[in-house]
């Protein structure tokens, strides 16, 4: 296991806490829940009591008085407030975080639902006509505990060196604000964008079908909406104006008008293998129900058996999404009984002979200098990965080609048509501050030798391409290991390097349509609505966490290896409440609805509110909101003890009083989109970095003297050949050339 014998004592008591110790237990740690006497309250029968198993499973039960005798001398704590602790690492996860005007409100239990609304999640989706709608299954909690999880392992990386304590402080509002919507806040102020408040439901998105079902049809790029126009027979919608999302909008009545003709014919299996044909990203929009029945997750084994004393014979849950090739999953034993360890031997103290010199050289100025990375991936889930290296202190290497660049530069630029538009795209910026950024045409032998001789010197190499493109370009990991014997690689394909949906490309967007997140998404007797990114990140987050434990891994073996990380995989773990559901009751569910949001004074004004702590009734308390304004009655209610966050839109949260104490956007300037402030991470470290970002994102091919010259010694003849060839160059080009 790449985390055997890595100490964490979870005293927290969120879903976010113990998702966090899960994914770490996943990873070969001895985990410790400290519960209180009687036990965790989240023990229950039914769905909650199987959720509660799937989330302890492999770890071990002491109360909080035993937790005591162990904490001195765990490597890892989890903690829901701040304080002093002996532990190495201590993780607190709240959801405010704390050093700003409303660490008190963190004590008052506000949920996911509720801080939705003040993270400007909740006012970007939905439908503008209708309330605005609460993205089910909290997405937000498990974003928090995965962010909590990579801090923690990267911060004992260095504190397992320096063996100076560090305190990690991790927000869940400001991981909502990272991860659920696509940078509202740069959108609003790059060049071309818009300070606009708006919500809206994505064309195409869950497409009913004649058999009921829905076909979740993605088009990020234009050449995936061309595709699709032709796949439904529609030349006649290949048509600029609806090459973007924006055009479609400006034509809904005709688009969907013709997309609900086409699916409304068909099956969802047969949209889904008209898509597939056609390479545009589908799905069938599945539930607890067909998740368990898909071929390709039967073959991969996506789901196992829950091990478990009272766990109900041949009970499937979600496997751990890490797929490690240079070391062994670990066992699975069942979730601990109440208090079952303790009467365990605690924690020795931790060893002192593997301690490094103190001399302030150990480890550099952040956890990961030192470490480079080789990273052809590309839009938000690989660069979101890299960019936590980045962050860290790796040198991360960014390489597109002038042939096709990153994807993400036009699909979500702020100034499509206008010259600087492939620099103007506010998710590429964020997604890669502090890289290099260099281009190579890997379809060309020299382009491919000159990304070889650059992996040489590397300690990670990442992709993300569809499994068979960087077999083509000959650079999969047989090749690379042959190059490197300690490299350490990670493959982010869409639906894993074997079975049936191999070759299938795939979104965030198909994630969540087809792993259940869009299925509980949606207003009550209304579609399925996805949620709008998250996963994107959210791999990221999984990602960077396996890198960081395959590099821990190799530092004590010298092994490098193979780390494959399906998306699938990572959305299905956190959608394990649909099937066990569905498992123990028959039930697939419905959609979430907009439970706890009002209407208050003024145009589209909304506040979002914990029912259950109030004592009004539902018409009530509508009738109370209506004559209020949503500052006020947030104001009224949080001041009697009631939850409540006035519902802002995505673009005001730079104006957040407790972000901006918190420090979470920090200024950079570039050269085209000027002065910006730049969402870090939800997370605070005590012992640095204070600030994550340096540099801004790189411009196309921006890198490519410093890299190619400073790194292999490429002369300027070289350079200037290779660029008339270009096979390099810093302005893009059509495929072929010319």
């Amino acid at each position: 296991m790449i985390y055997d014998g890595l100490r964490v004592l979870d005293r927290s008591s969120s879903l976010a806490g113990a998702y966090c110790a899960k994914l770490l237990a996943d990873l070969g740690a001895d985990v410790v829940v400290a519960e209180p006497d009687g036990g965790d309250p989240r023990r229950a029968d039914g769905i909650d009591g199987a959720m509660w198993d799937y989330l302890h499973t492999s770890q071990r039960s002491v109360s909080r008085a035993t937790a005591r005798a162990w904490e001195p001398h765990a490597d890892v704590l989890l903690r829901d407030r701040p304080g002093n602790t002996d532990a190495l690492v201590a993780v607190t996860i709240s959801p405010f975080g704390y050093g700003g005007p409303d660490d008190a409100l963190n004590e008052l239990g506000f949920t996911e639902a509720v801080l939705q609304a003040r993270s400007g999640a909740l006012a970007g989706h939905g439908h503008m006509t209708m309330a605005p709608l609460t993205v089910a299954g909290e997405l937000g909690e498990y974003v928090a505990g995965a962010s909590a999880a990579l801090a923690a392992a990267t911060a004992h990386r260095r504190a397992s060196l320096t063996r100076r304590p560090e305190a990690l402080d991790v927000s869940i509002l400001e991981g909502m604000q990272l991860t659920m919507l696509t940078m509202p806040t740069l959108f609003a102020r790059f060049p071309g964008g818009r300070m606009a408040a708006f919500r809206f439901v994505m064309i195409p998105g869950n497409e009913p079908c004649r058999d009921g079902n829905f076909a979740g049809i993605t088009t990020n790029t234009v050449a995936q909406w061309k595709a699709l126009a032709r796949a439904m027979g529609r030349d006649d919608m290949a048509d600029p104006e609806l090459d973007t999302m924006i055009g479609r909008f400006m034509h809904a009545k005709d688009v969907c008008g013709a997309l609900n003709a086409w699916t409304g014919a068909h099956t969802a299996a047969e949209i889904e293998q008209a898509c597939t044909d056609a390479r545009v990203p589908v799905a069938v929009v599945g539930n607890g129900k067909l998740l368990l029945e898909w071929e390709h997750l039967r073959e991969r084994e996506v789901y196992v058996p829950q091990p478990g004393r009272d766990a109900p014979r041949g009970l499937l849950r979600p496997r751990a999404p890490f797929r490690m090739h240079g070391v062994a999953d670990r066992t699975m034993t069942p979730a601990p009984l109440v208090h079952e360890h303790d009467s365990d031997a605690a924690w020795s103290a931790r060893s002192a002979t593997t301690v490094a010199p103190d001399d302030g050289t150990a480890t550099g100025p952040k956890p990961l200098a030192g470490v480079k990375v080789l990273d052809f991936t590309a839009f938000w889930a690989g660069p979101f990965a890299t960019a936590w290296f980045a962050a860290m202190g790796a040198d991360v290497i960014k390489v597109e080609s002038v042939q096709r660049p990153d994807g993400m530069r036009m699909a979500g630029s702020t100034r499509l048509g206008h010259p600087e538009a492939i620099e103007c795209s506010p998710l590429f910026h964020a997604s890669n501050l502090d890289k290099r950024g260099i281009t190579l045409d890997l379809t060309r032998p020299e382009g491919v030798e000159l990304a070889k001789r650059l992996a040489a010197r590397c300690d990670v190499v990442c992709e993300n391409f569809t499994p068979r493109v960087i077999e083509e370009f000959g650079l999969d990991y047989d090749v690379l290991r042959a190059i490197k014997a300690d490299i350490i690689m990670l493959r982010l394909p869409a639906f894993g390097l074997t079975g049936p949906w191999r070759e299938r490309p795939g979104f965030a967007q198909t994630m969540e349509q087809l792993c259940g997140m869009a299925w509980a998404t949606g207003y009550e007797d209304g579609p399925p609505i996805i949620a709008g990114g998250v996963v994107d990140p959210f791999v990221g987050a999984h990602a960077a966490l396996a890198l960081v434990a395959a590099l821990d891994h190799r530092d004590r073996t010298g092994q490098g290896q193979l780390v494959e990380l399906p998306m699938v995989d990572v959305a299905t773990a956190v959608t394990a409440d649909q099937v066990l559901r569905y498992q123990l009751t028959g039930e697939v569910g419905g959609r979430r609805g907009a439970h706890g949001v009002y209407r208050c004074q003024g145009d589209d004004s909304w506040v979002a509110i914990v029912e259950d702590r109030d004592p009004m009734d539902a018409d009530a308390r509508a009738q109370w909101c209506a004559t209020r304004t949503p500052a006020d009655a947030e104001a009224e209610l949080v001041a009697a003890g009631i939850p409540a966050c006035a519902v802002v839109p995505g673009y005001a949260a730079v104006d957040d009083r407790q972000m901006a104490a918190r420090n979470f956007f920090e200024p950079l300037t570039h050269a085209v989109v000027g002065d910006q402030l730049f969402p870090g991470f939800p997370v605070r470290f005590s012992d640095g970095p204070q600030r994550y970002w340096q540099q801004p994102a790189p411009m196309l091919g921006e890198h490519n003297r410093e890299v190619l010259a400073g790194e292999l010694g490429l002369t300027d003849a070289e350079l200037a050949r290779l660029e008339a060839d270009q096979i390099i160059g810093t302005a893009p080009v059509a495929p072929g050339g010319g």
